[in-house]
């Protein structure tokens, strides 16, 4: 019994290590800041919108702050804690434990999604709440939009961890960025491989990097649904349960590489 739970009891007490530490970085906290700085704002832009837009702005503005900030706390958060685990050296007293590389960096990742399910709590209150003081209704799905919005984050968790397992902070903040970016317009690609016309039917080379882009990033637009919500879409939750069943095996193809990246790092 013991050693059927030894693996869990690791994680856990790495991933509330990870928490309080992130919890207390100083990157965070700023982060965390900025975060309720730029949903308030909201309600200052919706005053510049025209009487019958301003629901859409404050609805739109806000979930788009959420949404950027879960990502850039999931990047920040996620290239800066292994990085200063060796910085600091403290991963080689981790490393003369009873415990697998494997452990520390799932611990690691649920540390970091417990963080983002925190701060996405704490931004989607001053969220709602500048609805209220707006006097603007509550969307039907805003919890499935919500919901969303943090399974976008918790998969550019593990796309950072994947790149900080061999790359420098800045290199992994980077490439973490790349995947982010080119993942939300991926939609694009696969429009401009059924057109008739355009580089990507004329040109096979560029046609073959957009289908292999296809292949190996992961497609973020199905977490994005803000035009679903401002324009009383509804979103099930059988969506989000399917949302959730991709995330989750985006997560698993990157943390395995990262593992197994991990493992075989020589950290002396």
């Amino acid at each position: 019994m013991t050693t059927l739970l030894g693996t869990p009891r690791r994680v856990a007490a790495i991933a509330r290590n990870t928490f309080i530490e992130a919890s207390r970085n100083r990157a965070f906290v700023g982060l965390g800041i900025a975060a309720m700085g730029l949903v308030a704002s909201s309600m200052a832009l919706s005053g510049l919108a025209i009487a019958d837009q301003m629901a859409r702005v404050l609805v739109d503005f806000g979930l788009f702050s959420i949404a950027v900030l879960e990502v850039v706390i999931a990047v920040t958060m996620g290239v800066i804690l292994v990085f200063k685990e060796v910085d600091k050296k403290t991963f080689y007293v981790i490393l003369t434990k009873p415990i697998r590389r494997s452990e520390v960096l799932a611990g690691k990742f649920f540390g970091l999604v417990a963080v983002l399910a925190i701060a996405l709590v704490l931004m989607s209150m001053a969220w709602i709440g500048s609805l209220s003081l707006r006097g603007v209704p509550l969307p039907h799905d805003i919890a499935q939009a919500l919901v969303l919005t943090w399974l976008q984050a918790v998969l550019i968790t593990s796309v950072a961890l994947f790149f900080s397992s061999f790359a420098s902070p800045i290199l992994s903040g980077v490439f973490t960025l790349g995947v982010y970016l080119a993942g939300t317009t991926l939609y694009v690609l696969d429009d401009l491989l059924v057109a008739r016309k355009g580089l990507l039917v004329t040109n096979d080379a560029a046609r073959a990097v957009a289908k292999t882009a296809l292949v190996i990033l992961p497609d973020l637009s199905v977490f994005n649904l803000g035009k679903e919500l401002i324009l009383g879409i509804p979103i099930g939750w059988d969506y989000v349960a399917a949302s959730g069943a991709y995330c989750l095996g985006w997560c698993l193809l990157f943390w395995g590489l990262a593992a197994v990246i991990f493992e075989r790092r020589d950290f002396a």
